[in-house]
């Protein structure tokens, strides 16, 4: 088999490894959050929930599971690939808290991972899921459904 030097820089060979560097990225990302920062919440999870830091004033709790929802569920919706972009900006928003508190002075929060986890995150946002993901696959289907909907609403009349 001989591989020639056009086939290495392929446009279906770029768009191959686009696609299998998002994947890649979805996945470590979720992984990571859940090792690094899922784990010790549900490990200790009472003295958390008692002490979870409140920025937005829905009680430490509350927080606490806003946070849980977004580092939890999904980032294992953005490494399906599933509204991807969609299932990113709360672990963003998540991240943006840590920051803020960081910069408000609250010891616990650590800039340096905060800024590490939104990367991935923010650069999914941008760039999407790629070809292997559920988005992908349901393409068809969303743009159905938008289609249907586009047809429902009126068109309005600028008069």
């Amino acid at each position: 088999m001989n591989i020639g030097i056009d086939s290495l820089f392929s446009q279906k060979r770029q768009d191959d490894a686009r696609d299998a560097g998002l994947l890649l990225l979805r996945i470590g990302a979720a992984c990571l959050i859940w090792k690094f920062h899922m784990q010790p919440k549900l490990a200790h999870f009472d003295h958390e929930l008692a002490t979870f830091p409140d920025p937005i004033g829905v009680g430490h709790a509350g927080s606490f599971a806003l946070a849980l929802l977004s580092e939890g569920l999904f980032s294992i919706v953005v490494a399906l690939g599933f509204m991807t972009r969609l299932a990113a900006f709360p672990i963003l928003f998540t991240m943006a808290m840590v920051l803020f508190l960081a910069v408000r002075g609250f010891e616990g929060s650590d800039v340096q991972a905060a800024l590490l986890y939104a990367l991935p995150y923010g650069v999914i946002v941008l760039t999407g899921p790629g070809r292997w993901s559920l988005d992908h696959r349901l393409l068809p289907r969303y743009e159905s459904v938008l289609r249907r909907l586009q047809k429902r609403t009126p068109a309005r009349a600028d008069a």
